[in-house]
């Protein structure tokens, strides 16, 4: 066993009282365990004793159902910033637009925008979508094309005025029935806009024979900007609010995922190998080392100086952490081809070049024969020796009481012991739960 525990004081990591709960099952509960820096700490007991279920609570992937888990004396978790409520205010207002383009019915919207100027032979510009665009949003009436006819309808199309067989004598008789419209949208305690009131108006004497429009039509045209502005403007409020909170909710929801927990500075194996087997061990360590190239895929595929730079770093920091663990001459070698206890160090090696200052071990020996397990002891001590602070689940009691500096003992998932190797190996509680009776 080797004594070189951390320094005193504050705990690289601290476990408080953390609790897990499953429905009415209790697999971790209130769980205290402090890691020292530059230390290994082990976690021990029966199959069953909540383990891994600890383990998965530190790397972020279950959340404690209470209690509290510190890194470097910090929550392992993403900070409420400004920027977080600017992103969610980003995404708030995009969704708004789409529930305002939504509300006010975003098919008419496309055919009063773009589809109208197209069937009418007016060329695309943006000064005349904008002018359509103000047009529906004034509820004025318009014309389409249907059966090769010209027909004057209502802004959202609902309403088919007159149909004309050409697009002039169509004109005309929306000008005519627009003015209409427009003298009953001025009526008493109304504000019409300054566009509202144009040479429009003079087409109240038409040149063309108008159709007979009922009063309540013309009611409900005269109503209609009215009416598809509340709409837009209520469609904009609510996907405003209704983005924004959902943009927080899910950013709540990852607070503490286990993203965020590996740029904290901690990474972990697992029970269960867990290996891109079709990929190469080289391979295999880069996909760790990927947060760390910058620029994202814009940089991949412009192939940028930085990015090259960057990239090449990362394959010589692959090609150390596959020399540490003994696996250089394997760096070509597929993963699922190399064998078991290759593939244990494999998964340490990637672990290890994500440049972690705490490293979560699960049963890395497992399977491993005694001489195996015992090289892999060496291993994790000299990962200690070189500034890394394990945290180790084992039940191979050998290696265990060699390379520890403490151990905690969980039974049923509470901890029911934890001290030294000597001292856990003399508790009576440990003896009857876990070693048997081992002395």
């Amino acid at each position: 066993m080797n004594n070189n525990a951390g320094p005193a004081g504050t705990p690289l990591l601290h476990v408080d009282r953390v609790t897990v709960r499953f429905g009415g099952l209790v697999a971790v509960s209130e769980l205290d365990l402090d890691v020292p820096e530059g230390s290994i700490v082990s976690l021990i007991g029966p199959n069953g004793a909540g383990k891994t279920t600890a383990f998965n609570c530190v790397s972020g992937i279950y959340a404690p159902s209470s209690g509290s888990v510190r890194f470097r004396g910090k929550r392992l978790e993403r900070s409420f910033t400004p920027g977080t409520i600017l992103r969610a205010l980003a995404v708030g207002l995009l969704t708004g637009l789409l529930f305002a383009a939504a509300a006010v019915d975003v098919d008419r919207l496309w055919m009063a925008v773009v589809k109208r100027g197209m069937i009418t032979g007016e060329p695309f510009t943006m000064s005349g979508a904008m002018e359509r665009l103000r047009g529906y949003f004034r509820s004025e009436l318009a014309i389409d094309q249907m059966a090769g006819k010209w027909r004057v309808v209502s802004a959202d199309g609902s309403d088919v005025l007159a149909i004309k067989r050409d697009l002039g004598e169509a004109r005309l008789v929306r000008d005519a029935l627009q003015a209409k419209v427009t003298a009953r949208r001025t009526g008493p305690g109304t504000v019409p806009d300054a566009t509202d009131l144009n040479q429009r108006e003079a087409a109240a004497a038409p040149l063309v024979a108008l159709p007979v429009v009922k009063e309540e039509v013309l009611d409900r045209l005269a109503a209609g900007k009215s009416r598809i502005r509340w709409r837009g403007w209520l469609g904009l409020i609510a996907g405003l609010l209704l983005g924004s909170a959902g943009t927080l909710a899910v950013w709540q929801r990852g607070r503490r995922s286990p993203h965020v927990v590996a740029r904290a500075g901690i990474s972990r194996t697992f029970q269960n190998i867990r290996l891109f087997s079709s990929m190469s061990a080289l391979e295999n360590v880069l996909v760790g080392l990927d947060r760390t190239i910058p620029g994202g895929v814009f940089s991949m595929l412009l192939r940028t100086p930085a990015n090259r730079r960057a990239e090449a770093e990362a394959r010589q920091k692959a090609i150390a952490a596959l020399d540490f663990v003994g696996l250089s001459g394997d760096a070509n070698r597929i993963a699922g081809q190399l064998p078991y206890g290759d593939q244990r160090r494999l998964e340490i090696a990637r672990a290890l070049a994500t440049g972690a200052k705490l490293i979560l071990l699960d049963e890395p020996a497992a399977g491993m024969n005694p001489n195996e397990a015992a090289d892999l002891a060496g291993l994790v001590e000299r990962i200690r020796d070189r500034g890394v602070t394990v945290l180790l689940i084992e039940h191979h009691m050998n290696v265990v009481m060699r390379i520890s500096d403490r151990i905690a003992v969980l039974d049923h998932g509470t901890k029911i012991a934890e001290g030294t190797p000597a001292e856990v190996r003399r508790d009576e509680k440990v003896i009857e739960a876990y070693l048997g009776g081992e002395g």
